[in-house]
């Protein structure tokens, strides 16, 4: 076979030279797979063309020539397919129209087919003008060569339908573009028809695509660019090397079978395969900043907030041109965020996910990416907060927090290496923190169940008392978490008898330990031998009161001075329900059974004023009120009251005959209705009347029907 030079083959040289640079540079560039699979189609296939059309030149014999012409231009129908991926890869269709993608793969085969086997495409050849071969038409040139304007235009029109605004223009113009190109390079059909033209020109166009597809992979975000991708470089330059080795080999053993080349070939491309394999293993994960990362995981290990992880995260990130918008811990279904404490619903199936994947997911990578049925429940995550970066925090297994963060670009490959590690750091201290958190809340649980104990057999083990002339009957129920309901009666040194009952806002230890320094200082004022006024006891109990305050929830109290000799009643009510004085009642042992023929006993309200419970206990609710010997006062927790005061006043007109039993009655009736939210609390004072001889003994418990 004689071969001459042809300058006529320069263009097309330079045409395969640019698709060369193309391919490379989306092999060597690390980025979104999809989007280099499509670059390097394109540029691959149609690389053939150009060699062929450019070998086409060099002969005079027309049955190489159309070889040639046949063998170069059968792959250019996959050109088409080719940009059609790229196309809904940049949009972020892939995924829901991946069957069009199928489908023009499909179509692009079997026309290659056609063309290599039939002459239904390459019907033969003719001389052109300029003196070289060039293609005849066959029935179904025309559909082949189409191939690549019908897929774009297939391709502009999902990107139409799934974008908008500046991303829309952009996708547009660069769409504008190319079919620009393809409309100087159809003029090419003039020749193949014999209709007209003098050289083909579609090495033109073709040189000029591949050049504005150069420069967007290497100066855009087209590839979303990771890094050089040295694994790629190390088999390219290992399939070079095999080249130079082989053809050294078969020059020197020019008399060799084919056979015996071959497995020399073989065994040689094998060798070194396996050398590149080796040594692109051990190359080791590139990270930025790795002295920055080193000293977060440092600090990470004294961190006892989530929030502060977040904030070191943020600082991190930073650096490498990441702004974190939101980290989350995960809260069971919910993502709590660590700075405002929002929740946020993810459902498991997207946290499952994202363990399984284990990597951050980019709001451009998801369109190219396969991820099934769980799609919209992914693109409703991203779009839910906006950011263009997801990276999951995962430990042991479990998604223990998210962070949403945003990157104007893609992320290089030491970038990607510093997130990564540093996410892991972060997953392994927020568990951390979680444990932590949780150790103290069965801390604080155990305490809290210890001290509710202690109150409930305290007030058990003080139901009724009797103090000089007083008889004191109560009933305590505590809830699950004591609300700090309680109450002490303590006989003053001149037979007056003071009583202090309290409510607190806040629950568990805070509740039970502010009751306790209320009481305490209660015992210790009420200890002197000397005379007590109101006044002077709610002075004492003021200090213990305001430091007691826990989360500006403070404790109530009503506090009551009785004084037998006169028959009255002062009393104080900070923010408490207040008291109730019943009476005149006529007792009945047998009660409720029994029957009362006396009066309706009336109700006298002591207190219930003051803004909010804990209200200072200088500037409570104060008064004087008779209690007359056959009068009961009764004080008891909001729980037990209710919210309906004309009820409860009624309760205890009804209910009064039943004396020392009123209190675990009306703590029985609320019991009935369930699990009580709140303690329980009913403190029921009466005086004890003087018998013969002047012994003091509890009214008459005799009624008259």
């Amino acid at each position: 076979m004689d071969y001459a030079w042809n300058w006529l083959s320069v263009p097309y040289l330079a045409c395969a030279l640019s698709l060369i640079s193309v391919g490379l540079t989306a092999a060597l560039v690390r980025g979104d797979r999809v989007l280099r699979l499509g670059t390097i189609g394109a540029a691959t296939t149609a690389l053939p063309w150009a060699l062929c059309s450019a070998v086409a030149t060099w002969t005079p014999d027309p049955v190489l020539a159309e070889r040639l012409l046949r063998l170069g231009n059968g792959p250019t129908a996959l050109v088409g397919p080719s940009l059609l991926l790229v196309l809904l890869g940049v949009s972020g269709q892939l995924e829901r129209h991946r069957w069009i993608a199928r489908i023009a793969g499909v179509i692009g085969l079997t026309s290659l087919a056609i063309c290599w086997g039939t002459k239904w495409v390459v019907a033969g050849v003719h001389v052109i003008p300029a003196g070289t071969f060039y293609i005849s038409p066959g029935p179904l040139t025309g559909l082949h060569f189409s191939q690549i304007a019908i897929w774009l235009v297939i391709g502009i029109f999902v990107v139409r339908r799934a974008t908008t605004g500046g991303e829309r223009r952009r996708i547009q113009g660069m769409l504008v573009g190319v079919l620009a190109l393809g409309a100087i390079g159809s003029t090419d059909l003039l020749l193949v028809y014999d209709i007209g033209g003098y050289f083909p020109i579609a090495w033109l166009s073709a040189t000029i695509a591949a050049l504005a597809a150069l420069r967007l992979e290497l100066k855009t975000d087209l590839l979303r660019p990771q890094g050089f991708d040295r694994p790629i470089f190390i088999e390219l330059l290992g399939f070079l090397i095999t080249a130079v080795i082989v053809g050294v080999i078969a020059l020197s053993l020019d008399d060799a079978a084919p056979v015996t080349l071959a497995v020399i070939a073989s065994v040689v491309w094998t060798a070194v395969l396996g050398v590149t394999w080796t040594f692109a293993a051990d190359q080791p994960v590139r990270i930025a900043r790795e002295r920055a990362l080193e000293q977060l995981i440092a600090a990470l290990g004294d961190v006892h907030e989530d929030a502060e992880i977040g904030r070191r995260l943020r600082t991190l990130w930073k650096e490498v041109s990441i702004e974190v918008r939101h980290t989350f811990r995960a809260d069971g279904d919910a993502l709590v965020d660590v700075e405002s404490g929002e929740r946020r619903a993810i459902d498991r199936e997207v946290a499952a996910w994202l363990v399984e994947h284990g990597e951050m997911l980019a709001a451009g990578d998801l369109g190219t990416m396969r991820v099934g049925p769980i799609r919209p429940m992914l693109e409703g995550l991203v779009a839910r907060g906006g950011a263009s970066l997801l990276v999951p925090l995962i430990d042991r297994g479990a998604l223990v927090g998210l962070v949403e963060a945003d990157h104007v670009a893609a992320l290089r490959e030491d970038e990607r290496g510093l997130v990564l590690e540093s996410a892991r750091a972060a997953a392994r201290a927020m568990t951390y923190v979680a444990l932590s958190r949780e150790a103290a809340l069965e801390g604080e649980t155990a305490r809290e169940v210890e001290v509710a104990e202690a109150m409930r057999l305290q007030a058990s083990a003080s139901r009724d008392d009797e103090l000089g002339r007083w008889m004191v009957a109560a009933e305590y129920r505590t809830a699950a978490r004591t609300t700090g309901a309680g109450w002490s009666a303590i006989l003053l040194a001149d037979g007056r008898l003071a009583v202090l009952v309290t409510e607190a806002q806040a629950h568990g230890v805070a509740a039970a330990l502010a009751t306790a320094a209320l009481t305490g200082a209660f015992a210790a004022a009420t200890s002197t031998t000397a005379s007590i006024a109101l006044d002077d006891l709610l002075t004492s109990l003021r200090a213990s009161a305001e430091g007691v305050i826990r989360g500006g929830e403070p404790v109530a109290a009503f506090v009551a001075i009785l004084d037998a000799s006169t028959g009255r009643v002062q009393w104080a009510a900070a923010g408490h329900p207040g008291a109730m004085v019943v009476g005149p009642v006529a007792y009945d042992v047998a009660f409720p059974a029994g029957s009362v023929n006396a009066a309706r006993p009336r109700t006298i309200a002591l207190g219930g004023g003051g803004a909010r419970l804990g209200a200072s206990l200088v500037a409570a609710t104060r008064g004087e009120t008779a209690l007359d010997a056959d009068s009961l006062l009764v004080i008891a927790s909001t729980a037990v009251r209710g919210d309906d005061e004309a009820r409860w006043q009624q309760v205890l007109a009804d209910q009064a005959p039943a004396g020392s039993r009123l209190a675990s009655m009306l703590v029985d009736s609320v019991l009935r209705a369930g699990k009580p939210p709140e303690d329980l609390l009913a403190v029921v004072v009466r005086r004890r009347t003087p018998g013969p001889g002047g012994v003091t003994v509890p009214p008459s418990t005799s009624a008259s029907g």
